[in-house]
């Protein structure tokens, strides 16, 4: 039984010093004394206490009755169940607040894994319009619970169609495709979501909120930025100060899809329904940039569909 117990637990380095010294209690023979007859009963629960473990079950723990070596051993089984169940339980908190194409790299490789690396990606800038007055004309909690409402079709369409989250602003969230995992159809992938989030922002709110997308396409440097033990991944570059202010463009031109002429070339399979709205200065680019609105209504849906949440 131990035997098939230890191939259970073998990537628990801890539990396997336990099974270590399982295998030796039941190596050592009994020795019958004089009124003198040792239990199996601690051994026993150690055994079971290691199957609940390797089960993922830390909810027990083995009771501590002798004073004795195997007392001791019971107790630090009992401190290392303990301390699977903190990791356990900061591992959930960490997968909710870093984002899943993240996570992993982090866990496995340490935080040292984005020292910097110049990337191709597609950025994406999600906004909600007239979001001031409703703040305002509505409680703390209202305006926060509205917000998450947003995001909980945000992140999963962004998440579903390959891309990362990689902030929240305010009434707004910058995702980016192409980073930090490599995705060849990077273009193609944001305005799958960009088109899947207009279509499921208006199911779920009808005209009681309305969001404009600004899109583009080019280099940034990807990588994580800190100091002081606070470390964040973030892009820099001026592919995502572009892509913020497509987004304040929608406001004038009505679209609510707005992507550069960088995003269009870059895209695979170009869809119908791209208009052409001419070349606009932005603030703080010296030549006009060339853009094009897309209506999420009539454009072509997406065939991927959204992880439940």
């Amino acid at each position: 039984m131990l035997g098939a117990v230890f191939d259970q637990v073998s990537e628990y380095p801890v539990l396997a010093v336990v099974f270590g010294c399982l295998a030796i209690g039941f190596a050592v023979p009994i020795t019958v004394g004089a009124g003198f007859a040792p239990s199996l009963r601690p051994i026993r629960d150690l055994s079971a206490g290691t199957e609940r473990v390797a089960a993922g079950d830390y909810s027990q723990r083995l009771p501590v009755v002798q004073d004795d070596d195997l007392g001791a051993l019971a107790a630090s089984f009992n401190r290392m169940q303990s301390g699977l169940a903190e990791r356990q339980r900061l591992q959930a908190a960490f997968g909710t607040y870093v984002d899943p194409a993240l996570a992993p790299r982090l866990l496995e490789q340490g935080d040292d894994v984005f020292t910097g690396e110049r990337r191709e990606v597609t950025v994406m800038f999600v906004d909600i319009r007239d979001f001031t007055p409703f703040a305002e004309a509505n409680t703390a909690e209202d305006t926060v619970a509205r917000l998450n409402a947003l995001f909980d079709i945000v992140v999963p369409a962004v998440v579903d169609t390959s891309g990362h989250v990689n902030k929240f602003l305010g009434d707004g969230a910058l995702a980016v495709f192409g980073a930090p995992n490599d995705l060849a159809d990077h273009a193609d992938a944001t305005l799958t979501a960009a088109v899947l989030i207009h279509r499921l922002v208006a199911e779920r709110f009808g005209g009681a909120l309305r969001i404009g997308i600004g899109i583009n396409t080019g280099p940034v440097i990807a990588g994580t930025i800190g100091g002081g033990g606070k470390l964040e991944f973030t892009l820099i570059g001026d592919t995502v100060n572009v892509a913020a202010r497509v987004e304040q463009l929608t406001k004038t031109t009505g679209d609510a899809i707005l992507l550069t002429r960088h995003s269009v070339d870059a895209l695979v399979t170009r869809p119908p329904g791209l208009t052409d709205r001419g070349s606009h200065a932005l603030k703080g680019k010296s030549a006009a940039v060339q853009v094009f609105g897309l209506d999420p209504i009539t454009a072509p849906g997406t065939s991927r569909p959204l992880t439940p949440r």
